[in-house]
């Protein structure tokens, strides 16, 4: 029997808890398998103790991917998949490679589960619903700090500053909270020459152009009190050029204490050369910062503990945190963890990002992939559903399903172009992408004024000021992103992790989310004509017109069958735009 198959550690075997262990094999579809079923037990027994048949999830298209939850009582295990082929041969697989029989193979191996390797996220989180705000441009509060450079609805430069403050974030809570949100997140406020922060001079205070230490102790105390959390971003790769240890270093060379914290190419800073590290490439103002320096690691994790400690805010994402040395991690997450069990920890990173969500780093990342994803099908019409689903199937399984409960899923960012504006002002077509971002596992964010029908292209203009005249404002698109945020609050089946894919044809993608011992949540997405679903009381139905061709349909509903209980009305109650 030939068989062409990937088994990796982490990825594909990974604990699920202390006595429960992930399986994965994904074997290519140029050598098909009609079943697999593993065989398992303790490592120190002679004999495998039990057997269980691994699900088919999905493909990929290069590879069909087999799934399954073993018990692992003693926390130790050795396994082997049983493959049979549609010839009716049956082989088995172990690390040793293929075997014609059980007591013959050579069996894969986890040693022991130990608790760093078990990923464990804030329980909170299956209900989150986040809002990124860039503040500088979200809302101007009393007292104004700051003269603006430019009027608020003006078009931003690199260098624009508009004003905006903590203050008129706090003014503005109530918004967010009728919106559905009860996750804020922060781009840096810290004190930085910049509008946007990200190159800090003093990391243990807050900008006088967003206001005071006090002003973030009453944004947060006001949040919570309505419910919402905040959660700020650190910037650690890289400080700002006016940072005080890097002001040293240009001072005093390699006579200075912080030298070690910096990666200079020389015996003294040249500034004009860039002979040091940075953010990007010889980004003059960002010098990078070496985590792995006992005394630079001991600097920030102050930092980071210190805002726990004295605002209480619920959690930190981490900027350009892939280039973070990777021993700072672990330790950060046990310190800050200590302080505050339910604390959020998301990193940035742009790509596959399995290494630091393994236990002992982060709990997520913002999950650009699944925008990606997300925007080649609902926006760009691009990508069909056969294609989206061999996607999603790749990019769930990449990950510990712990993890997707915490990813933040998003369509636009203070670093992309505006979704509308990826969608050539189609309001519908957004509507479908974040229908599909809300009931997706995963934290969904809205970027700021995405949900009002904000445009914009690439960095600097993604950052343009709120509109706060409701006048101009896109209601068709906030009504829906309401209702599906008042959706993801509220139903038990989308805090979990567990998707499935239950039907793909041309015009028709149905998933569902799986509710544990509730009820399920049926997503079906496509085609009006080509959809055959109908609901007299849906939970969210709404028209989607398309700019080039058939119109489409988004329809959500609950049902304990896992068939999704279909009907042939076809009276949906869709909301037409």
């Amino acid at each position: 029997m030939e068989l062409v198959w990937q088994h990796r550690w982490a990825v594909d075997a990974y604990p699920l808890n202390s006595s429960t262990i992930v399986l994965a094999l994904r074997v290519a579809r140029c050598t098909p398998v009609l079943r697999v079923r593993v065989h398992f037990g303790d490592r120190y027994e002679p004999h495998f103790q039990d057997s269980c048949e691994a699900c088919r999830y999905g493909s990929d298209g290069a590879f069909d991917w087999f799934t399954c939850e073993v018990a692992v009582p003693t926390r130790r295990l050795k396994y082997t998949f049983e493959v049979l082929s549609p010839s009716g041969c049956v082989v088995y697989l172990g690390e040793g490679g293929l075997a014609h029989a059980l007591d013959a193979v050579q069996p894969f191996h986890y040693p022991y589960i130990h608790p760093s390797q078990v990923l464990t996220v804030p329980d909170w989180v299956g209900h989150a619903v986040a809002y990124q705000i860039f503040p500088d441009r979200f809302a101007m509060g009393e007292p104004r700090l700051v003269r603006p450079t430019d009027p608020w609805d003006a078009p931003p430069a690199p260098k624009s500053v508009f004003g905006g403050n903590l203050r008129g974030i706090v003014e503005k809570l109530a918004y967010l909270s009728d919106l559905g949100v009860n996750l804020v997140y922060l781009t840096p406020i810290f004190q930085a020459p910049s509008n946007h922060k990200y190159d800090t001079q003093d990391y243990f205070s807050v900008d006088p152009a967003f206001g005071t230490l006090d002003d973030l102790k009453l944004l947060v105390k006001e949040a919570h009190r309505l419910g919402i959390r905040v959660v700020l971003d650190a910037v650690f790769n890289h400080s700002g050029f006016c940072f005080a240890p890097f002001r040293d270093v240009r001072a005093r060379g390699k006579a200075s204490p912080y030298w070690s914290w910096f990666f200079v190419h020389g015996d003294h800073v040249d500034v004009e050369s860039v002979n040091y590290e940075t953010f990007a490439s010889g980004l003059r103002d960002m010098p990078k910062l070496n985590l792995a320096e006992p005394s630079a690691q001991a600097y920030f994790l102050n930092v980071a503990k210190h805002y726990v400690l004295e605002c209480d805010i619920d959690g930190w994402r981490f900027d350009v945190a892939n280039e973070i040395d990777p021993q700072f991690w672990p330790r950060l997450r046990s310190e800050l963890r200590a302080l505050k069990q339910d604390i959020l920890l998301i990193g940035e990173i742009w790509h596959d990002s399995l290494p630091w969500l393994t236990g002992n780093a982060f709990d997520g990342v913002m999950n650009y992939p699944l925008r990606e994803l997300v925007l080649r099908y609902a926006v760009d019409e691009s990508m069909d559903e056969f294609a989206f689903a061999e996607g999603w199937v790749r990019l769930y399984l990449q990950y510990p399903r712990a993890a997707w409960r915490a990813m933040w899923n998003l369509l636009g960012s203070h670093d992309t172009e505006r979704v509308l504006t990826r969608a050539r002002g189609h309001v519908p077509s957004v509507v479908l992408a974040f229908a599909m971002l809300f009931t997706l596992p995963g934290i969904p964010m809205v970027y700021y004024g995405d949900e009002i029908g904000m445009e914009g292209g690439a960095d600097p203009d993604c950052r343009r000021g709120m509109p706060w005249d409701a006048n101009l404002w896109k209601r068709d698109l906030r009504e829906a992103i309401r209702q599906l945020a008042w959706l993801k609050r509220t139903h038990p089946a989308l805090a979990g992790d567990r998707m499935e894919i239950l039907d793909v044809k041309p015009g028709v993608l149905h998933y569902l989310r799986h509710g544990g011992t509730g009820s399920h949540l049926h997503v079906a997405l496509g085609k009006r004509r080509a959809l055959g679903i109908g609901k007299d009381s849906p939970l969210f139905a709404w028209g989607v017109p398309s700019r080039t061709g058939e119109d489409r349909t988004v329809l959500i509903w609950e049902c304990d069958s896992h068939e999704g209980c279909r009907h042939d009305s076809r009276t949906d109650g869709s909301h037409d735009q």
